[in-house]
């Protein structure tokens, strides 16, 4: 089992190109001259460049998208043309489960989510315990990336019972992990940190580099979110340097925009952008669409710092394109919000309005209390500004009883992928 940061794009195409060609030839079809191209086009594509990274919104559409949509194509019609000429169970679990890891790089988590369970339907009879519960895993992490949080948790509750009794000590703490990052989502901080300060103990003593490093990262941002900004950027720091010594790039991308949320929430602006430029060359060059989105955001956010209000528009739209496709509720209430305040500045109060109350109903929806009091307390200071007290004071209400509950000081936090 990897981690979040485990796989790419291109090892998914690359070994989806291979069990093509495996099962092609086990089941006679290695001469179907459909088959060979199809195994043709998925190593070309598993080995080429992504194409440049997109510098405007318009860009990302012409471009980054419909590659991204080329993918998914030939991963459906490898479905359609190698899984039915299978007759083997463990071929076909194969497949659908190298199917499911594409769709999940690929952000279509709909489609992943699919391939998971049909995979989970042929494995469920085998006793082969360890590959359930990995299974269970991963439905678990796309029902949490798709905000529905009590699917996930019964998931990952069945996945630590079926892992503890395969004895896979180390995937059990990835599960648990899991369960502690639902927990942070979720606003139960001191829960959550409990949960991954344990995980990582168990990943310590398995020396396990790259779970220990996943719940270093969690736990960097749990401890940013209380204040305890020492440990937050010592944990931080130390995800980063075990990510770089087994050189999973996609982890090192994520601690990158760890660190740049770190320096950004503590005003250090060129610190930050270094941090969100090294990260987003990296989601580059691996074709790691999920994180993108986040970084995106996350630097339009820096432009709004800097008053760049055009560029921060520009970054919200390249995020907003990934998001809707990942179905990221989380990443969209945060999108709705700065577009808010973007609409805000810019002196277009009536459809910013509109706006923050979009991504109040998403934050209310879904259930994210500190994303619900960041923007009720910034949508009671724009009601304010343009005239309206008395529905200002409801929502700066709103916003002073979420921090109580939660009691964190006031922050209007980034969004690292987990957030």
């Amino acid at each position: 089992m990897k981690s979040r940061g485990g796989v790419t794009i291109k090892e998914c195409l690359a070994r989806m190109a291979g069990l093509a060609k495996q099962a092609a030839s086990q089941s006679g079809g290695e001469n179907d001259p459909k088959i060979a191209a199809l195994v043709k086009t998925l190593h070309k594509l598993s080995t080429e460049e992504f194409p440049k990274e997109p510098d405007s919104y318009s860009d990302l559409r012409d471009d980054s998208l419909q590659k991204v949509s080329r993918y998914i194509e030939l991963a459906q019609v490898t479905l359609e043309t190698v899984h039915s000429t299978l007759s083997e169970q463990e071929q076909q679990q194969d497949i659908l489960l190298a199917l499911g890891e594409t769709f999940e790089a690929l952000g279509n988590y709909d489609a992943a989510l699919k391939n998971y369970q049909s995979t989970f339907r042929i494995v469920e009879t085998s006793r082969d315990q360890s590959l359930q519960g990995h299974v269970q895993y991963r439905m678990a992490r796309i029902y949490s990336e798709m905000g529905e949080w009590k699917a996930a948790q019964d998931l990952l509750h069945k996945s630590i019972s079926t892992l503890a009794a395969a004895g896979k000590k180390s995937d059990v703490a990835l599960a648990q992990i899991e369960l502690g990052t639902i927990s942070y989502r979720q606003g139960e901080y001191h829960e959550a940190r409990e949960t991954l300060q344990k995980a990582l103990l168990a990943c310590q003593v398995a020396n396990d580099i790259p779970s220990s490093a996943l719940a270093s990262n969690q736990l960097g941002t749990i401890h940013r979110i209380l204040g305890d900004y020492d440990e937050a950027h010592t944990h931080f720091h130390q995800a980063l340097i075990e990510f770089q010594s087994i050189q999973n790039s996609q982890g090192t991308a994520e601690s990158l925009n760890n660190l740049g949320l770190f320096h950004f929430r503590q005003n250090q602006l060129n610190q930050a952008i270094t941090y969100y430029d090294k990260s987003l060359k990296l989601c580059h060059e691996m074709g790691y669409f999920p994180l993108s989105a986040f970084v995106f955001l996350n630097k339009a956010e820096y432009f709004l710092k800097t008053k760049d209000y055009p560029v921060a528009a520009s970054h919200c739209c390249c995020a907003l394109e990934r998001l809707v496709r990942l179905k990221n509720p989380i990443g969209i209430a945060k999108t709705d919000m700065i577009f808010g305040r973007i609409l805000w500045k810019a002196g277009d109060q009536t459809t910013a309005e509109a706006f923050y109350r979009e991504s109040l109903g998403l934050y209310e929806k879904f259930r994210i209390p500190l994303g619900l009091a960041n923007c009720s307390e910034e949508f009671a200071t724009m009601l304010t500004e343009i005239g309206k007290p008395d529905e200002a004071t409801e929502f700066k209400n709103k916003a002073d009883e979420l921090y109580s509950r939660l009691n964190i000081e006031r922050q209007s936090v980034g969004l690292s992928r987990k957030a």
